[in-house]
């Protein structure tokens, strides 16, 4: 199925127990109903904390039972590429990929262009959108096909920004579905089974770190990355004899997919990876499309080294917390200068001695087997020296995206079975983007930012605050930020 978005001329709404309004300044906005009772799909009354809140926009009549799921094979050699342990096949051709493991579930505005090997010649923009952890990948399709239209105007329709020209017909956007057990089977006319990954074990959501999927003893036991089915999808797209005029590869997610996003970034290797903006030998000059990653909202970062932000000693009892109105508050919510950027100290070690495990780290973690991160990673480590990894990193295009609303503290306890290494990463989503953003800087000028000429504005990646939105990936992506950074 196609859809066919340029006879599609959208529309907007409002979340539950608000009502459609306009602000002073003429832009379409929502404001709370005050004789509404709102309540969620469990009968509970819903607290809605702001006056007002941008309009959502709305997508075509599909959901995750309307819309056909399709299926991308996924070769062996995409998991031998990083661990050589991960079959037990012996056949020669076999092991050189010719076997196909599985497929990854996904779905699509444009039908199987990915897998129906047809030249897609009118594609210029491609974006994956990798959902939450409510896997619905459905609503990731919905929310990032209905901005298209407001990113092809030539005025946007939140904030009036100036758009570049962009035809909705010439984007293609990819919805993965990283399945669970407990995930029904789309239908398929193919035999290939949809590969999973566990929802619980060993943490919740395994697949936002690049756990290996579930084993097959139909398929020999086989197993591959999430990371590593996210390198397939990206391939797939940078093959220039499919896509042979694709300029941008937009990859984004939201919360947990912000996770998976910041951290396959981090750690692939694929070769679609080939522009940078640093004057360095990673920044390799090729025929590829920019590969942009478009972090939103993620609870949580893998920093590359062991520090992390701590309040100076005679400023500890002084900074409590005051959250009297952050939520409007626009600027950096961390008092940096009331902050050092070191190791911890033993006794602060001591109360999270994992801080620095993945996936909040970098030092392996047996309790958290990810093969593709570490093998990947390692090879760029030397002697405990990150310079090699980081400026790789610092080279790709990384946009990072939080709420100015999403600034709820999140418990560091036991959450995920005990493994709570977040904590010395800031109290809410917010404050643990900015200070992972300060920490990439800190690093950068260590390394005179990799060689690259910048003058006084070098940074490493960029930032933005998403104005009036809390922890909603339908707003993030439909803001003025959120479309810039996937259009701009």
């Amino acid at each position: 199925m196609k859809l066919d978005v340029s006879s599609w001329r959208g529309g907007t709404g409002c979340g539950n127990g608000y009502e459609c309004a306009v602000s002073s300044i003429g832009t379409p906005n929502c404001v709370i109903n005050s004789t509404a009772h709102p309540i969620d799909y469990d009968g509970n009354p819903i607290k809605n904390k702001y006056e007002t809140m941008p309009r959502y926009r709305a997508c075509q009549s599909f959901t995750k039972d309307g819309v056909e799921v399709f299926g991308l094979p996924i070769p062996l050699s995409a998991a031998l590429s990083y661990n050589k342990s991960s079959s037990s096949l012996t056949n020669a051709d076999e092991l050189t990929g010719h076997y196909i493991m599985g497929q990854l579930a996904y779905y699509s505005n444009m039908g199987q262009s990915i897998t129906d090997n047809r030249v897609n010649s009118d594609i210029k923009t491609a974006i994956i959108g990798v959902h939450g952890s409510g896997r619905d990948a459905g609503t990731y399709l919905c929310a990032l096909t209905s901005i298209m239209v407001d990113a092809s105007k030539e005025r946007s329709f939140l904030r009036g920004q100036k758009r570049q020209n962009l035809n909705p017909k010439d984007v293609l956007v990819v919805s993965p579905w990283f399945m669970a057990p407990s995930d029904d089977s789309p239908m398929t006319s193919s035999s290939l089974p949809y590969l999973r990954w566990d929802a619980q074990y060993p943490i919740f959501h395994t697949w936002r770190y690049g756990a290996e999927s579930i084993s097959d003893i139909r398929h020999n036991n086989m197993t591959i990355s999430s990371f590593g089915a996210m390198d397939v999808l990206l391939e797939s797209l940078c093959d220039r004899k499919q896509f042979p005029n694709l300029q941008r590869i937009v990859v984004t997610g939201h919360s947990a997919g912000g996770q998976f996003v910041h951290r396959w970034a981090l750690s692939s290797s694929s070769w679609c990876f080939g522009g940078g903006q640093f004057a360095h030998r990673w920044a390799i000059k090729s025929d590829l499309p920019n590969v942009r990653t478009v972090v939103a909202n993620p609870r949580s970062f893998t920093y590359l080294d062991d520090r992390r932000y701590f309040a100076v000693a005679d400023q500890i009892n002084a900074l409590q917390e005051d959250r009297r109105s952050l939520a409007e508050d626009e600027g950096t919510l961390t008092p940096f200068n009331d902050y050092e950027l070191r190791t911890p100290y033993v006794a602060e070690e001591s109360e999270c001695n994992g801080f620095n495990k993945y996936e909040w780290g970098l030092y392996p973690d047996e309790g958290v087997p990810a093969p593709y991160v570490i093998n990947n990673v390692q090879k760029l480590i030397d002697h405990g020296d990150n310079s090699e990894l980081f400026c790789r990193y610092a080279s790709r295009d990384v946009v990072y995206l939080t709420g100015q609303r999403d600034i709820e503290i999140l418990s560091a306890e036991n959450r995920y079975k005990g493994l709570h290494g977040d904590r010395f990463q800031g109290p809410s989503r917010r404050e643990r983007s900015e200070r992972f953003y300060a920490s990439l800087q800190a690093r950068g000028r260590e390394l005179d930012f990799c060689g690259r000429v910048g003058g006084e504005d070098t940074q490493v990646h960029d930032r933005s605050i998403v104005k009036d939105v809390a922890h909603d990936h339908a707003l993030m992506f439909s803001s003025p930020e959120g479309i810039q950074a996937m259009f701009g």
